[in-house]
């Protein structure tokens, strides 16, 4: 039955946006639910920024004591978010999955404010630490506790990576022969229509188009180079929705009745990591009192 709707939906929409109706309303609450799911699961902002801000404690504030009792000089790093020009729109599903479910809307905006907080850590020093030689192998020691990771770079509640690979839930979808025959001229498509040539989907959406020198942050403007490179990037991820989209409109058909059973079946779970997340705005709330 599913299947037989959404090859009719297919002949009806072709690779044309979908109209508003019954079938777009299905496509924008599916769309909007696996957004919700993908927060819950990786973190909102408030969560995100507040497990930055404990990191920075413990990885900071350790290596500063570690420094210490070796008896060498540190100068700890500023806390500079990454997470500082952020919203909850941005932490959706979004397109880092190069799958078939990857956003129709998100246009790219997720790797331009990435390359954004790196140029912001970069300008403040963050990305490069400055050592002298004499103190090399003492920061080394007291950095390995910690992976040698910055502050920046933490990992979600334990599970969290795994239950968002979503594989029960999508990899049927992805594998139904309806999906994979609408997703067939997708390279055909991207050559004739915006002229790429599209080995694979991650290699081409996450090819390098941004050049972070010339960010503006910290009052710099733009250069030329990262002006260039954000209108390419913008253009890449169009011209992958628009190629991409009898695919996706027979995928997110398929997924939508599927989200609620996915939901109930892994909901002990979710209320984990949840949780733990929570804790986390708790804790960083209770280091700024």
């Amino acid at each position: 039955m599913l299947k037989a709707a959404a090859a009719v939906l297919l002949a009806l929409l072709g690779a044309t946006p979908v109209a508003p109706g019954p079938a777009g309303s299905v496509l924008a609450s599916a769309a909007a639910r696996l957004d919700n799911l993908q927060r819950s699961i990786t973190g909102n902002l408030a969560e995100l920024r507040a497990s930055e801000e404990l990191n920075y404690r413990r990885v900071e504030g350790g290596t500063r004591l570690c420094m210490r009792a070796a008896h060498r000089p540190y100068r700890q790093l500023a806390f500079v978010s990454f997470y500082r020009d952020f919203t909850n729109a941005d932490l959706g599903y979004g397109i880092g999955q190069a799958s078939v479910f990857d956003s129709m809307t998100e246009g790219g905006r997720r790797m331009v404010l990435n390359e954004l907080a790196y140029a912001r850590l970069q300008q403040a020093g963050n990305l490069d630490r400055k050592v002298a030689p004499a103190d090399a192998a003492a920061l080394n020691r007291c950095r390995a506790r910690y992976q040698h990771r910055e502050y920046f770079d933490f990992d979600p509640p334990a599970g969290a990576y795994e239950l968002a690979a979503f594989e029960d839930l999508m990899g049927p979808v992805e594998r139904d022969p309806a999906v994979q025959a609408a997703m067939r001229p997708y390279r055909g498509c991207m050559k004739k229509k915006y002229g790429y040539t599209v080995a694979g989907r991650d290699d081409f959406l996450f090819a390098p188009r941004l050049d972070r020198t010339g960010a503006p942050v910290g009052g710099r403007p733009a250069s030329a180079a990262w002006t260039k490179g954000v209108a390419a990037t913008k253009a890449a991820v169009a011209a992958d929705a628009d190629c991409r989209r009898p695919a996706y409109q027979i995928a997110m058909t398929l997924l939508a009745p599927r989200l609620a059973p996915w939901e109930r079946k892994h909901r002990a779970q979710m209320k984990a990591i949840r949780a733990a997340w929570q804790k986390r705005v708790a804790d960083a709330a209770r280091a700024k009192a």
